[in-house]
């Protein structure tokens, strides 16, 4: 196959001919590092090397875009990367920004527990449901929640004495309070000791 033509497109990428067909386009560091010269002849193999290292290429520069504007597990990233390059590429693009220390799900974890815990009120049961939903492992979720501080029983009885001072004299209030108190992750066996309790402490 031979090198037929390549020029720059409106989005500053250089698009590749060969044999007078578009093959690819990339980016203009991926071309200069190639040595691509009109004339030149490509075999199957550079091809797919060359199509490889654009694709990569292209899924960096959108990870980095991506982690610019927000916070992402790697799981999330990937996930994201994938509507935009191919599987092997976002990969390795994942494993790149982890490598430059721009993604760490550790820190990641330990951080989001405290905050569910402290800022949402979630209970254990909530945190790590919404810990998983964001593709953290089981062993870096049970990690960051054995670190928590807060006490169940006594975040349900705040949340109980702030939203549903009732909870205690009128039964229908006392329903709700449960069923929000399940919603955000308590073990249904401490919401019901906590009100079971007449007064408290």
């Amino acid at each position: 196959m031979t090198v037929t033509d390549f020029h720059k497109t409106r989005r500053g990428r250089i698009a590749l001919y060969l044999d007078g067909e578009f093959l690819l386009s990339m980016h203009p560091d991926v071309f200069a590092e190639s040595g691509i010269q009109i004339g030149m002849e490509l075999d199957a193999e550079q091809v797919q090397e060359l199509a490889e290292q654009a694709e990569l290429k292209k899924a960096k520069e959108k990870a980095l875009g991506l982690l610019s504007y927000k916070e992402y597990t790697s799981k999330e990233l990937e996930q994201r990367l994938r509507r935009h390059v191919e599987e092997p590429a976002a990969a390795a693009a994942v494993e790149r920004m982890e490598e430059l220390g721009l993604i760490d799900d550790e820190d990641y974890a330990q951080r989001f527990a405290r905050d569910l815990s402290s800022r949402k009120h979630y209970g254990p049961l909530r945190i790590k449901q919404e810990m998983r939903r964001r593709g953290l492992s089981s062993e870096q979720i049970e990690f960051a929640t054995s670190l928590l501080e807060d006490d169940p029983q006594e975040q349900i009885r705040e949340i109980i004495q702030r939203k549903y001072p009732l909870a205690f004299e009128d039964e229908k209030v006392r329903r709700r309070a449960f069923a929000a108190l399940m919603r955000l992750g308590y073990p249904a066996s401490e919401v019901r000791r906590a009100l079971s309790v007449t007064e408290y402490d």
